[in-house]
């Protein structure tokens, strides 16, 4: 009797078992916070490019701004590309205008920049604020877990399966397992090498636009190379 009144007031497993239970959540947490700190880092990047593409943009031609935009944003962003690449050869990189730095060397994980990189730039002088750069960058959602549940939830064009599986996750009539969101994830196709002939990555869209007052006509301004 007394050895089972022991047993009942020990308290020895209940630590363990308390882990057990605990862990696999904050994990899954530590996995988000960590996500959505390379998320903002990003951003701010992004933000930054587009700031430097309106500003590069008022130095040439009205006929050559987005092409001006675009290299500016493609130099910015391939420092945060992360593109999947299967080796250092020049065909798993981007061109070496965006991404050779003096002194330096090449930027890693560059080979799917073009694909990430949108710029959209008004050719014309008819806003009367300025010179308006809007810049969409694809990132890559590499954390495990947390990239493709918040790639699935950012995605805007979803279909009416997607749409039901939403629904159902807002009631919590589905668990939010990974395993089975990940075929309803914004994914990127990559091409592989050997087996993997193709891989699909998980995405979101970033976008930002900035404005700068321009004083001065640049229709005018001698064509560049």
């Amino acid at each position: 009797m007394k050895r089972r009144r022991h047993f009942l007031k020990d308290s020895k497993g209940a630590v363990l078992l308390e882990f057990i239970f605990c862990f696999p959540i904050l994990f899954v947490l530590f996995l988000f916070a960590v996500q959505f700190a390379y998320i903002m880092i990003t951003w701010h990047v992004v933000h930054y490019s587009a700031y430097m593409g309106a500003r590069s943009s008022m130095t040439v031609n009205n006929l050559q701004r987005k092409s001006r935009a675009e290299a500016v944003v493609k130099r910015i962003l391939a420092t945060v590309s992360a593109s999947p690449a299967d080796s250092k050869d020049a065909k798993d990189r981007a061109d070496d205008k965006y991404i050779k730095l003096d002194g330096w060397g090449r930027l890693p994980n560059t080979k799917y920049l073009d694909k990430q990189v949108e710029v959209d730039i008004p050719l014309t002088d008819l806003d009367p604020r300025g010179v308006k750069c809007t810049v969409r960058f694809k990132m890559f959602l590499q954390v495990p877990v947390a990239g493709r549940i918040i790639s699935f939830f950012a995605k805007k064009d979803k279909t009416g399966e997607e749409e039901k599986w939403e629904k159902k996750l807002d009631e919590q009539a589905y668990a939010l397992n990974p395993a089975m969101l990940s075929r309803y994830a914004n994914e990127m196709n990559a091409g592989g090498s050997g087996r993997e002939k193709e891989l699909k990555y998980p995405y979101i869209t970033l976008s930002s636009s900035s404005v700068i007052s321009i004083p001065y006509a640049t229709k005018f301004y001698p064509l560049t190379r």
